[in-house]
C-alpha cells in the first residue's frame, strides 16, 4: 500500500480533481510536473492495468525533463520501487507489478498521435504541442487528462478552461515543498524580464472564465478536426 502521509496538498487536489480535464499553469519550480507524476504512479498502483501515457515536445525534452523527474520519483520512493520495475530505457516505461504502464512518448503529427489508446493521459509542456495532436490523442483517452505549462504565451488550453468538463490549477514555487529556503529565495529575485514572466505572470494572470477564450486561429474550436 503506498503512503501518501507525507503528499503535498496539490497531490490531493489533482488526485480528488472530479473533472476530465485538469489545466496546471505554473511558473519555473513550482513543482507542477513532479506532482502530476507522483500522482500517476499513484494512480497506476491502485488501478491495475491502466495505461497511462506522458507526452513531451519530442524525445530529447523529455529526457530532460519529465522522464527525468519521473526517475527521480522512482528512485526516491521504496513505495514505488516495491511496485514499478527499474525504467525501460530504451522504450522508456514504467511497468507495475499489477499490469499497469507508464509510458513518456512523443508525436510527430496528427496522424502519428492516431496510434494506440490509454487510460490517462498527461500533456507536459502543452505549449509545445499542437492542438491537432492533443485532440487526437484526447479522444483516444478513456478517463482523465493532465495538461501542465509554463505561462509564458497564450495558446489553445487557454480555450479548454472554460469548458465545463476542465478544471484550472495555477501554482508557483511557494507550492512546492521541495524547494530549499536558498532556491525559493533565488526565483523570487529573478530580475531578467523574460524569466521573470516564466515565475511571476500567472500570479497576476486573473482568469476571467469570459475573457479567457481566444478569438484567434488558436481557438480550439474553430480548429477541431473534422474528423478522428
Amino acid at each position: 500500500m503506498t503512503n501518501t502521509l507525507n503528499k503535498p496538498k496539490y497531490f490531493f487536489a489533482l488526485l480528488n480533481a472530479k473533472k476530465r480535464i485538469t489545466i496546471e499553469q505554473g511558473g519555473t519550480s513550482s513543482g507542477k510536473t513532479c506532482t502530476t507524476l507522483d500522482v500517476l504512479f499513484y494512480i497506476g498502483i491502485q488501478e491495475p492495468n491502466s495505461v497511462i501515457t506522458v507526452v513531451g515536445q519530442d524525445v530529447p525534452n523529455l529526457k530532460k525533463g519529465a522522464y527525468r523527474d519521473a526517475k527521480y520519483i522512482w528512485g526516491n520512493s521504496p513505495d514505488y520501487q516495491s511496485m514499478y520495475e527499474k525504467p525501460n530505457e530504451t522504450d522508456r516505461i514504467f511497468k507495475c507489478k499489477n499490469g499497469s504502464i507508464i509510458e513518456f512518448t512523443s508525436y510527430q503529427d496528427e496522424q502519428d498521435a492516431k496510434s494506440g489508446k490509454r487510460d490517462y493521459l498527461f500533456v507536459n509542456e502543452a505549449n509545445g504541442i499542437s492542438f491537432d495532436i492533443y485532440w487526437q490523442l484526447s479522444i483516444r483517452t478513456k478517463k482523465r487528462i493532465f495538461l501542465d505549462y509554463n505561462p509564458n504565451e497564450r495558446f489553445w488550453a487557454h480555450d479548454l478552461i472554460t469548458e465545463p468538463d476542465a478544471v484550472f490549477f495555477r501554482t508557483w514555487h511557494v507550492h512546492n515543498p521541495f524547494l530549499t529556503q536558498e532556491q525559493h529565495d533565488r526565483i523570487e529575485g529573478i530580475k531578467d524580464k523574460e524569466l521573470c514572466l516564466l515565475s511571476f505572470f500567472y500570479r497576476d494572470w486573473e482568469t476571467d472564465r469570459k475573457s479567457t477564450r481566444l478569438n484567434s486561429s488558436h481557438s480550439a474550436k474553430s480548429r477541431m478536426p473534422s474528423s478522428a
